[in-house]
């Protein structure tokens, strides 16, 4: 009986080339030194050893200071195919292995990443003649140390002309351009595509994948592979929440309102997408509003960008464009650093501002106040260049004599009650809301809430502005919002019925019970409900211009 054809009966087989590895590793002392770390200076650029071909990498493996700052994406890797100018691989570091900028858990089968930033990849990258990896620091402001790993193997023969050699290419869209789908690739030629990582910033408050993947095979008019929600081609359902798994993933996922973001990957390893001409792969950027009967299956402009995977013949007759520098490839928050208002922060309650760091070689600093005062206040000043909406976010620590807070903006309340202890010492990112911030001076304080003599430390790093595009709205709603004022008093009658063993006579009966909201006496475009009891059913109509009516017979809703 022959050898089961897998990963694990392929370890059966004679090997079929000379294993060969490039590092980081201390030269010349190899065997008894320990700086095994290239440190890229800020634009700094660094090329590996090239490999001589044929061969193929089998492993990629990295850690960086970076990532401990929150940067990863600030190491741009490009690998050169065969001595060609136009790089197969031209992604963000941190992107490329599906975290983004800070280092989490990734638990897949060619992608792998630990809580502490060690990136480890197991993409096969076939090449005949040579690789040539580069690795750039394209952060102008900060230097950083790369430790790397890549093994390869040496095959004695030539590959076969039908190899497909490993590609992939970073897009962005901050924010997603309004009337077209968002572009994930645009390929020429022959190959197979094998994965798409995606990031999304939400522009306004909602749900924002109900957009459709569009694979167009080969110059389809008409995709020949159309999805049916964002979330259902990332193989998840009914929205998003933070989880890895082999094949499909969301390493992150904060939220869904302005400001929140997330980083989500599908490889196509079991169901590549073969193309002999050409393929396109788009999905479309709609959503809804925070209360669906508000607006339901609108395009939002929320920030994207993502990487394309894929494996082609041949040299690319097209490649989407070249990578964006650093500042641009970041999604545009502006980072007001806190330490920098040291010595004109306000503080009461006796304590003094102190500097502090903290973080792998002390790569965080921070504002640290070491209060003990119930009733202590710090208030620290922050400008904003333009005028308009703006989410806000605060890079802080917790730790395990930290204390309670009530943060603010300008005297208006943003968060109550919020405590920064914690059982170790952990970098939390705290939403604070969306706020309209006019150009100019503003003030961001602190309220100390915690027991008069604890101690009620703080540390906080940087307040993270994102301004934000004109919100998207339907003014005239139509039958995707009507379905949602249908259901919710369909779920009331339901509901009334199981409590009472009878249909309502009226939606106030309904209202009175607690089971449905007064804004449910309106229709979608805010027209008044007509309801009653009709024989055996609870009949409901709208009154508008294209008015509706439903049939309730307080039957399960929800199916």
């Amino acid at each position: 009986m022959p050898i089961p054809h897998d990963l694990l009966g392929e370890l059966t087989q004679r090997p079929r080339g000379r294993c060969r590895r490039i590092s980081s590793n201390e030269q010349p002392n190899w065997n008894d030194g320990n700086m095994d770390m290239t440190r890229l200076g800020p634009g700094e650029e660094f090329e590996l050893p090239v490999l001589e071909g044929p061969g193929c990498i089998t492993h990629i493996w990295f850690t960086s200071h970076a990532g401990g700052v929150g940067e990863l994406n600030a190491l741009s890797m490009r690998i050169y195919w065969d001595g060609r100018d136009e790089p197969g691989v031209e992604v963000p570091v941190g992107d490329f292995f599906a975290c983004g900028n800070k280092p989490v858990v990734v638990e897949s089968l060619p992608v792998q990443v630990s809580p502490s930033g060690s990136l480890t990849c197991y993409w096969r990258m076939p090449f005949n003649r040579s690789a040539r990896i580069v690795i750039r620091n394209d952060n102008m402001d900060r230097a950083t140390g790369l430790y790397w790993q890549v093994d390869w193997v040496r095959l004695s023969e030539p590959l076969p002309e039908d190899t497909g050699y490993f590609h992939a290419r970073y897009r962005q869209e901050y924010p997603a351009v309004m009337g077209r789908d968002y572009l994930l690739a645009e390929i020429e030629g022959a190959g197979q595509y094998v994965g798409t990582i995606m990031s999304v910033t939400m522009a306004q408050d909602g749900w924002f994948g109900e957009g459709d993947d569009f694979f167009y095979i080969d110059g389809e008019e008409v995709p020949s592979l159309q999805g049916t929600g964002s979330e259902d081609y990332f193989n998840d359902a009914w929205g998003f929440r933070q989880r890895t798994s082999a094949w499909f993933g969301q390493p992150w996922w904060t939220g869904w309102d302005a400001g929140d973001w997330g980083v989500c990957y599908r490889w196509h390893v079991l169901d590549p997408v073969g193309f002999e001409k050409s393929l396109r792969v788009t999905i479309e950027h709609k959503g809804n509003r925070p209360d669906a009967a508000e607006a339901w299956y609108i395009e939002r402009p929320d920030f994207l960008s993502s990487i394309a995977l894929w494996y082609q013949i041949g040299e690319p007759r097209k490649l989407c464009g070249h990578l964006p520098g650093w500042p641009e490839r970041n999604v545009p928050w502006v980072q007001c650093h806190l330490l920098r208002t040291l010595t004109v922060a306000q503080v009461t309650g006796g304590a003094t501002l102190v500097p502090q760091v903290t973080g792998l070689f002390g790569g965080r600093p921070l504002l640290f106040w070491p209060n003990t005062a119930k009733d202590g206040t710090l208030a620290v000043p922050f400008s904003v260049a333009k005028g308009g909406r703006h989410a806000l976010r605060l890079s802080a620590l917790s730790a395990p004599d930290y204390g309670t807070f009530d943060v603010e903006v300008d005297g208006g309340p943003l968060v109550t009650d919020r405590s920064f202890r914690s059982r170790q010492h952990e970098v939390i990112d705290l939403r604070l809301g969306v706020q309209d911030l006019t150009a100019g001076e503003h003030t961001l304080m602190f309220r100390c809430k915690g027991a008069d003599g604890d101690t009620q430390y703080l540390g906080v790093e940087a307040l993270n502005l994102l301004a934000l595009p004109d919100e998207v709205n339907r003014e005239v709603k139509t039958d995707n919002e009507a379905h949602f004022v249908r259901g919710a008093v369909g779920s009331a009658v339901f509901a009334y019925k199981m409590a009472y063993g009878k249909l309502p006579e009226s939606l106030e009966m309904l209202i009175e019970a607690g089971v449905l909201d007064e804004r449910y006496l309106k229709d979608e475009n805010m027209q008044p409900l007509e309801a009653g009891l009709e024989g055996d059913a609870f009949v409901v109509r709208s009154a508008g211009a294209d008015g509706w009516e439903k049939t309730f017979q307080g039957l399960d809703a929800r199916r």
